[in-house]
């Protein structure tokens, strides 16, 4: 009940830290914002609890849903590998790799998002013209963490993005703030992550001649980062020697959407095996997701492979695939 009670008290204050970096208007911006495959969500696991995963990121994929978890990883280092078959063909690739000490932890993490070969067409020709192009998006990421005490960390990430859309070019540098707290109760833990925010973004050079009377501009529209600002809370939940269950929440407040609420639940059996669901409302359509994980733990390594569905309504289902390698120290037998 302590820890109900303490939820709900920090939960507004979480939304107030969102709408100082936030635009409170996201229903009414919706289709304003650039680089939208930023918000692609990466790693099975987070996505199969309902992309609540703010507080409980704590492996690879941290370096993309709050940068503080990078303090919290298994081992000291951790390599992250994951991919999404997207929909229209579209597939999403995800690296990283994080090194924690004491009190600081650094991590790099990288991005692609590749469109295939897409027909070309235009206002004469609504056939395809046999000649293609690609929309082609990109990210490199470097990121710092910080232990502020046993508990609190914070942390950050630099990223420089770039999209080729054909002869288009379109560059920025963003940034992602987190932080991470557990309480002292259990495992109670609390997060808030800023992501994506940074300049306004456009194409480089002009915009091509334009037929017929229509006026050209001597530059392209300036579009607005896909800025989103998340606020969550995850506790486990014993159920026995060998099963537990996680439970998670997040508040989610994008600068071009409307907010959400997500929630996931992990029931672990034996720290081997894992089964996930989850669910982000309100959704007009899909926002259900759900997975498995399995664990195998060697004398030098932990291997974690998860898969994920989700649901995308009209978009069909999303298949996603990660790989969370770990390193582990191997005890020296005392002399």
């Amino acid at each position: 009940m302590g820890a109900v009670v303490f939820l709900l008290v920090l939960l507004p204050t979480g939304a107030e830290v969102s709408a100082g970096i936030l635009d409170l208007y996201g229903e009414e911006n919706v289709g304003t914002a650039a680089a939208q495959f930023l918000r692609i969500p990466v790693g099975a696991r987070g996505v199969a609890l309902g992309k609540a995963y703010t507080a409980c990121a704590t492996d690879g994929s941290a370096l993309f849903w709050n940068p503080a978890g990078i303090l919290r990883t298994d081992g000291r280092k951790n390599f992250f590998l994951a991919h999404t078959e997207y929909t229209a063909g579209i597939d999403l690739g995800f690296l990283a790799f994080s090194l924690r000490g004491q009190n600081f932890a650094y991590g790099l993490s990288a991005g692609m998002l590749r469109s295939g070969e897409i027909p070309r067409t235009d206002e004469f020709h609504q056939e395809p013209t046999g000649v293609t192009f690609r929309a082609d998006q990109y990210f490199l990421g470097l990121s710092v963490a910080r232990a502020m005490t046993d508990r609190f960390s914070v942390g950050g990430t630099l990223k420089y993005y770039q999209e080729n859309l054909d002869e288009f070019v379109m560059r920025s540098v963003l940034m992602d703030l987190g932080i991470l707290y557990y309480v002292g109760i259990g495992d109670l833990r609390v997060g808030f992550a800023a992501r994506h925010f940074g300049p306004d973004m456009s194409p480089a050079g002009t915009p091509p001649p334009l037929r017929g009377e229509y006026r050209e501009g001597s530059s392209f529209q300036k579009f607005p980062a896909p800025t989103e600002g998340s606020f969550g809370a995850a506790y486990t939940i014993g159920l026995g020697d060998q099963t537990s269950l996680l439970t998670c929440l997040d508040f989610s407040h994008p600068s071009d959407f409307t907010e959400s609420f997500r929630m996931g639940g992990e029931l672990s059996l034996y720290e081997m095996f894992f089964l996930r669901v989850g669910l982000e409302a309100p959704r007009e359509e899909g926002g259900f997701a759900a997975g498995f994980g399995v664990l195998v733990g060697k004398q030098r390594w932990s291997f974690r492979l998860d898969y994920a569905y989700s649901d995308l309504g009209t978009f069909g289902t999303i298949h996603h695939f990660s790989i969370d390698l770990v390193p582990l120290v191997k005890k020296r037998p005392l002399p």
